[in-house]
């Protein structure tokens, strides 16, 4: 075998190697992902049937004091410790997307670098319009889409579905932070003024 060949048969390796990495990321990104999205329907599911049993609660315990008020503080409890958990999960899920990501930029350096002529920019470019917001880049893509009136520059400029998920676990957080504490006050007035 001579040298020409060794060297294009170890570059074909290399290539190929690359390749296998970078479909084995992209697919553990998009299991990730999925998962995530799992995740957050199963959380908005259990979330909703909480607030249901808490509104039937409250209609039950606006008599006075009762099992059902004493049920009606207690309710949140639980979703509350559920949203609390469910953050931390969602961020520490994210930091997986985030690596397998970073992964895949990190790949198309190594491809770019061993063959300037022979590599792709996939992720790099989506990397750069989304996150980075890179306005060589939107140029690029404002041009190859050609279009009046084209919405994709605002629809580049809104925030992560990954922000809006994190925003809503939150919400749900501090809505069960709101409720319990009205539910205490609720209980601690109908005591102190129960005949």
């Amino acid at each position: 075998m001579t040298t020409s060949n060794a060297f294009e048969s170890t570059a074909a390796q290399i290539q190929t190697r690359l390749l296998e990495e970078w479909k084995a990321n992209l697919d553990l990104l998009k299991f990730y992902e999925q998962l995530k999205q799992q995740r957050f329907s199963h959380f908005l599911t259990v979330q909703t049937a909480f607030l249901a049993t808490l509104a039937l609660l409250a209609k039950e315990a606006m008599g006075g004091v009762s099992l059902a008020l004493v049920a009606l503080t207690a309710v949140p409890i639980a979703p509350l410790f559920l949203s609390f958990f469910f953050m931390r999960l969602d961020a520490r899920n994210r930091a997986f997307i985030d690596t397998a990501n970073t992964r895949l930029l990190i790949l198309e350096d190594e491809w770019k670098q061993r063959f300037p002529d022979n590599h792709f920019t996939t992720y790099h470019d989506q990397f750069g319009v989304l996150s980075r917001r890179d306005a060589d880049l939107l140029a690029g893509y404002r041009a190859a889409r050609s279009l009046h009136q084209d919405p994709y520059e605002s629809l580049v400029q809104a925030p992560s579905s990954h922000a809006t998920e994190s925003s809503i676990l939150r919400l749900f957080f501090w809505l069960w932070v709101v409720l319990l504490s009205a539910g205490l006050m609720h209980l601690f007035w109908q005591l102190a003024h129960a005949p």
